[in-house]
């Protein structure tokens, strides 16, 4: 289904360099140049607000919720239930894997649970990638599902891909969580920076772009109309045309950053799970894949 925006985009330019060589480059000049500022002014101002924006109205709410999910999961249950299920020939505890998990400066948590079940059952054949994988697994759905429950979807999915990507956010998380050093506003200040700011900023910077892209464009079409009958070119006619193509070409490439940062926004609300608006079908399309994987280049 991506191809659907691989049209869209072909449409987009060809329509708008016909539209602006049928109204000759006199016309279009004060639009073209509005559409170019504009865009890049919009970027850059949602560049440098959006982070501010979520330090001073986003970063607490965030953290709170981090709090209170860290308040109510167990891992030292979530573990024992979860080498219970696997029926190594001895019952986990919950205190027993606690000793465990709290001896944060024994190495990964993992690596002291495969040990743990190591100590306690005559079976070698426990695989310790294989165990490591059930453990890192079980970390990510069990938390998820605390997370789920309290912040927005683009957080959660920030934070499984990160974990499943880095084993060691998980490793730290843990490390953290039963490090009594730590309060709980630094525990979850640890987690916000992991997985949270960024996805919540990323939100946040291109709601930014969007409305200030629209006010902005406005301004520049009362601009622009109000130059477009004072400025005239001593060119042929087939040359006003052909400039103005060319003119649309600025615009046309404002509008396809608009599209772009749209589709983003909605994979990103969406946690990929709309339809074709996900990362791998957006990265298979022929054309948008272009703009969509150099995301970062227009924000």
């Amino acid at each position: 289904m991506g191809w659907i925006l691989d049209i869209l985009v072909v449409l987009i330019v060809g329509y708008v360099i016909y539209s602006n060589a049928k109204r000759g480059f006199s016309k279009v000049l004060a639009f073209g140049i509005g559409y170019l500022v504009m865009t890049v002014l919009a970027s850059v101002v949602a560049a440098a607000a959006a982070p501010a924006f979520y330090d001073g109205v986003a970063r607490d709410s965030n953290i709170n919720a981090l709090k209170t999910a860290n308040a109510h999961i167990k891992f030292e249950r979530v573990y024992a239930d979860l080498i219970n299920v696997q029926n190594y020939g001895f019952t986990a505890t919950e205190k027993g894997v606690e000793r465990v998990l709290k001896n944060y400066d024994g190495g990964p948590f993992d690596d002291r649970l495969y040990q743990y079940v190591l100590s306690n059952t005559v079976d070698a054949g426990v695989k310790r990638e294989q165990f490591r994988t059930l453990v890192l697994n079980t970390f990510i759905e069990s938390y998820g599902k605390e997370l789920g429950e309290r912040v927005p979807e683009y957080v959660i999915a920030s934070f499984e891909s990160n974990a499943k990507e880095d084993p060691e956010i998980p490793r730290e998380i843990m490390r953290t969580y039963y490090d009594t050093r730590k309060s709980d506003d630094a525990r979850a200040e640890l987690i916000e920076k992991k997985f949270s700011e960024s996805a919540t900023t990323e939100v946040l910077q291109i709601f930014m772009y969007l409305i200030l892209f629209s006010v902005f464009m406005v301004l520049a079409a009362l601009i622009a109309t109000m130059l477009q009958d004072k400025i005239f070119f001593n060119i042929t006619r087939g040359a006003e045309k052909v400039m103005g193509g060319m003119i649309g070409l600025l615009e046309a490439g404002s509008l396809l950053v608009l599209l772009t940062l749209i589709v983003r926004l909605i994979v990103v609300l969406g946690a990929g799970k709309f339809m074709f608006f996900n990362d791998d079908e957006l990265n298979n399309t022929f054309i948008f894949s272009f703009l969509y994987r150099n995301l970062r280049i227009l924000l």
